[in-house]
């Protein structure tokens, strides 16, 4: 009994599934040659499974597909040469022939394609798509002709026996001038090859890039060898397959480098990963404090004051208690960092949230939204009186100055308020809710406080839309300017008219100063209408003294962001020039509680508008809480007695006596003092008796428009054309001027 080795019964079972009879017998002899093709018909299998696998999320996906069917259909090659050895006659062996052209062919484009798409040009490709036509249309002669591409004529004895006993069917014959054409290009093909080959070469090591070399040299042998078979010079098998095999083997060395190096480098990346997600644990932790937490404050920022704010929701409804929110914002914050620098500012900041945070219990929240804004969440209050009680006493820890940078700063809040569950119920809603009312405690003034109410929403709207018209105002030249003189209280001449700004707007009409001022402040626009207002009163000075009257000078107001923020002197300095005017022609005025939010600053300010010449004038006197020290010091010509005063001095009691103090310590301090809002000749007396300089008031004139100005001049102005009145000792005008407007 013959004893069969498992790789002959494999061959065994192959040739009778495919019916080679001869095959079958030949399988129990000894076939070496035959044996050899059917085991690289598995390895190139094998290559071609590996070449795919490794195409998938390879950089080289494209070359790694065509190589593995290179490696399939030199499988398919080897199979067939197989066949074709092993053939029971001649017919039987000439179809495996024709079989072996067949992938013989598909194999050279399917080379010229690999190496194009190495070499990745266009040219390349060009040049791989015309190949592949070529050796479609040889596939196509190779079918219908009787021996096949290769061959016109072949030669009867194809069958060949070795010296150790194996036939084998190896054709000779008349080669065809298809065939000759194909192994000009399959030279070319070579040629190309080896060119690239230094390229390719490069990505391995030495001993690989040796490997590869001698593939292709064996290739090129091989592929001469089976040119001399083919003419009948020798009977050898064709050898390309086991050449292209050590090329095979090559690749895989050089893939199996390349994977063993991504896995080495995968699993150096997945340690450091693992490392770096520790560390990120740490870090996220750090970064959520972070994140809900204010860097300046340490308290709780807007993110965290709603985590905390859902939690105090969840327990005043199941206590069934009112949960009060406060959002405070600091009004002076802008005119502190703008006067004293970032540095006091955040100083400031940080004084207000410590108080805040003293005056509250455990349990509730202090957090700071950004800028100067502070929110209070109190939680468990049971009665609308103890929300109120709260704010009080949070407003009272504000009320003290602060020490800042050397100096004490007094701040006002301005306040929104909202209530849970009498406002609204969820926990962003309830904090925008307090914001709107923010938002409407702010434009009634600084100081403020407002509670949320639903009607807030339709009023923001409406202020939206009215913020919207002002912030254009001034591009489309709508604001206009009044004045209103200001009379000798010894003589009656106009010795100057104060500019006051009116705003009239298509759908508004006229809008009053009381109206737009503190908004415009507000909104951080009052800079640009103040210097507006200077340069359109200096040019309207201008034109008076044109017309001859040259004694006369102009006052106008500033605003704090005027005088503490913007760059107020070369404003002022600017306007002079152009109008060829001298710094005693404009008085500018300033409010008596604007200079005493940063005295030192305002002193500063002051002292460098003085030094353009500009005559400088407390506007309201009496109605502020400055200090005898500091008006002693500060470098203002004159003060303005509040009109409240002198419409109280006919009543007699303290309104005279105020009156007469402010004039007598004016009088001590060297002050020019104006009296405002002078309506009656009783007024005029008294404020003449106790010695005040100017007069102000409807009893002269309404607030004028410049057409109206100017006939008040022409009439009344040196001399007054009117009826002399003894008890006075002072002429009045005879008529009241026309052409006025409300007053501010």
């Amino acid at each position: 009994m013959l004893l069969v080795s498992s790789q002959e019964r494999q061959i065994l079972q192959v040739a009778c599934l495919f019916d080679f009879p001869l095959l079958t017998k030949k399988a129990e002899m000894n076939t070496p040659v035959a044996t050899l093709y059917f085991i690289s018909v598995g390895v190139f299998a094998l290559g071609a499974f590996q070449a795919a696998i490794m195409a998938r999320g390879s950089p080289y996906a494209r070359t790694c597909w065509v190589f593995s069917a290179l490696c399939l259909f030199f499988s398919l090659f080897q199979f067939a040469c197989g066949v074709q050895f092993t053939a029971s006659n001649f017919q039987a062996a000439m179809v495996a022939h024709k079989w072996v052209n067949l992938f013989s062919i598909l194999l050279i484009p399917l080379i010229w394609f690999l190496v194009a798409s190495l070499e990745d040009k266009a040219s390349a490709f060009r040049s791989a798509y015309f190949v592949a036509a070529f050796a479609a249309a040889v596939m196509v002669y190779n079918y219908f002709s009787e021996y096949g591409y290769r061959f016109d004529t072949v030669s009867k004895d194809g069958l060949t026996t070795y010296a150790w006993g194996e036939q084998l069917w190896i054709f000779s014959g008349e080669p065809s001038l298809v065939f000759r054409a194909m192994r000009l290009m399959s030279l070319g093909l070579l040629i190309y090859t080896m060119i690239f080959s230094i390229k390719i070469t490069r990505l391995g090591e030495k001993r690989t890039s040796r490997l590869f070399w001698i593939a292709l040299a064996l290739m090129l042998i091989a592929g001469l060898l089976a040119g001399l078979s083919d003419s009948g010079v020798i009977k050898l098998p064709y050898l390309g397959g086991f050449g292209f095999l050590l090329l095979a083997v090559s690749f895989s060395a050089l893939v199996g480098k390349d994977v063993s190096s991504r896995r080495i480098e995968e699993l150096r990346i997945y340690n450091e990963l693992q490392h770096e997600i520790e560390h990120r644990k740490i870090d996220n932790q750090r970064f959520e404090h972070v994140m809900n937490s204010d860097l300046l404050t340490g308290l709780p920022n807007r993110a965290g004051a709603l985590l905390g704010l859902r939690q105090l929701l969840e327990l005043n409804s199941q206590n069934q208690t009112k949960l009060g929110i406060f959002i405070f914002d600091v009004d002076q914050l802008g005119i502190v960092n703008g006067t004293r620098g970032y540095q006091a500012g955040d100083q400031l900041l940080i004084e207000v949230a410590q108080r805040l945070q003293a005056h509250v219990r455990e349990t509730d929240i202090v957090a700071r939204l950004g800028s100067g804004r502070f929110i209070v969440a109190a939680s468990c209050l049971k009665t609308e009186r103890c929300v109120t009680l709260v704010y009080e006493k949070l407003a009272g820890a504000l009320a003290s100055p602060f020490y800042v940078c050397d100096s004490l700063l007094s701040i006002t809040s301005s306040v929104g308020a909202a209530v849970f569950p009498d406002n609204i119920s969820a926990d962003e809603d309830l904090l925008s809710a307090a914001e709107l009312a923010l938002h409407d405690a702010k434009s009634a003034g600084i100081g403020k406080l407002r509670f949320y109410q639903p009607s807030l929403k339709d009023k923001m709207q409406e202020r939206i839309a009215f913020e919207s018209a002002l912030k254009e105002a001034l591009t489309k030249q709508e604001f206009f300017l009044c004045y209103q003189p200001q009379v000798s209280a010894s003589n009656g001449n106009t010795i100057c008219l104060e500019a006051l700004i009116r705003w009239q707007h298509p759908q508004y009409g006229l809008v009053m100063p009381d109206r737009f001022i503190q908004l415009a402040e507000t909104m951080g626009i009052i800079a640009p209408i103040g210097a507006w207002v200077i340069n359109a009163a200096c040019a309207q000075l201008a034109r008076w003294h044109a017309m001859g009257f040259s004694d006369l000078r102009v006052a106008v107001n500033l605003s704090a962001q005027q005088l503490l923020v913007s760059e107020l002197e070369q404003t002022v300095s600017e306007a002079l020039q152009t109008y060829h005017l001298e710094g005693k022609d404009l008085e500018l005025e300033i409010t008596e509680s604007v200079l005493m939010q940063d005295p030192e600053r305002a002193i500063e300010r002051l002292g460098a508008l003085q030094k353009l010449g500009v005559r400088l004038s407390i506007d309201d006197f009496g109605t502020g809480y400055s200090s005898l020290g500091y008006l002693r010091v500060l470098p203002v010509n004159s003060l303005k007695l509040d009109r409240s005063f002198v419409w109280d001095m006919d009543k007699g009691g303290k309104g005279l006596e105020i009156c007469a103090t402010a004039i007598g310590l004016a009088k001590k301090l060297d002050l020019e003092i104006v009296a405002e809002g002078v309506e009656t000749k009783e007024q005029l007396a008294q404020l003449r008796h106790l010695g005040c300089d100017l007069l102000q008031g409807y009893l002269f004139a309404k607030p004028l428009t410049v057409d109206a100005a100017d006939t008040f001049l022409e009439n009344v102005h040196m001399p007054w054309l009117a009826a002399a009145h003894p008890d006075l000792g002072l002429h009045l005008p005879l008529v009241m001027n026309p052409g006025y407007l409300p007053s501010n």
